[in-house]
């Protein structure tokens, strides 16, 4: 009898010990998946612009450019600023405007598309984009990778 509920307490150590692992695997493995595409510094920002939602999220900040994932949402006004026309990028301490905008045309209350600009990001260098032209400027920062 007494080496049946030692198997019996070893079975359910074994059991418990699976189901352990078994958990932190699939939180490693989901985790890391949910973080692809996302270095670290990167990420989404959401900031009310008056009677706007928008949300900026940096897909890519290197030495290639910088591109933004944006969507502008609202109920009380109209989108129809020129969104490459009124975004800026600020890097290092100099701001440019070469901004490309890949989505949604003027009008309406939602917006979404990619924004793009082609200078240069350096590893390191805190980054800021900003959006004029709403009821109220738009801005997010990051730490480029």
């Amino acid at each position: 009898m007494h080496t049946v509920l030692i198997s019996r307490r070893r079975l359910v150590l074994l059991v418990a010990a699976a189901l352990v692992t078994m958990g932190a695997t699939g939180w490693w493995i989901f985790g890391r998946a949910a973080g692809q595409g996302s270095p670290p510094g990167l990420g989404t920002r959401t900031v009310q612009a008056g009677a706007v939602e928008v949300r900026m999220t940096a897909l890519t900040l290197d030495r290639s450019g910088a591109v933004f994932a944006v969507k502008l949402d609202t109920h009380t006004v109209a989108l129809d600023l020129d969104v490459a026309g009124a975004a800026q990028l600020r890097v290092k301490g100099s701001t440019t405007s070469d901004a490309s905008w890949d989505g949604s045309g003027p009008g309406g209350h939602h917006r979404e598309g990619r924004l793009r600009f082609t200078t240069p990001v350096p590893a390191g260098a805190e980054v800021e984009l900003r959006i004029t032209g709403l009821p109220q400027d738009a801005t997010g920062t990051w730490s480029a990778p």
